[in-house]
């Protein structure tokens, strides 16, 4: 009698391009939003953000979040001081292969972002 031995589940890996919306749940602004995750270890991530606020104003920062992956989903924090007059956003989210939904908040504004993985060769952010 033959045994086999489990296939080995592979990680997730959210290393790539994503772009969805941002959307504030106190002032009700939102816009496009994109996003490039690079792995810097086995639980981290730094995630460079791109997007518009007013719909012409751009923005762009990172944040190292830290990644704990419990079946099938990657949960994910972190925070990152924007300044004095932005505060310090703070971020908790839940991530699948394909999928990346956050709460953001902050002394002055919360809201969400909500990402899909780019499924062609698109541009990501420029660092």
């Amino acid at each position: 009698m033959l045994l086999a031995a489990p296939a080995a589940c592979q990680a997730i890996d959210l290393s790539g391009c994503w772009s969805g919306t941002w959307s504030s749940c106190q002032t009700r602004h939102h816009g496009p939003l994109n996003a490039e995750f690079v792995r810097l270890n086995e639980n981290q991530y730094e995630v460079f953000f791109q997007g518009r606020f007013f719909k012409i104003l751009p923005f762009r920062y990172s944040v190292v979040m830290t990644a704990v992956e419990e079946n099938g989903v990657v949960q994910l924090s972190g925070s990152q001081s924007l300044g004095k007059r932005a505060g310090t956003f703070s971020f908790v989210a839940a991530a699948s292969d394909c999928q990346f939904n956050a709460n953001y908040y902050s002394c002055k504004d919360n809201g969400k972002f909500e990402l899909t993985r780019c499924t062609r060769a698109v541009a990501c952010y420029a660092k």
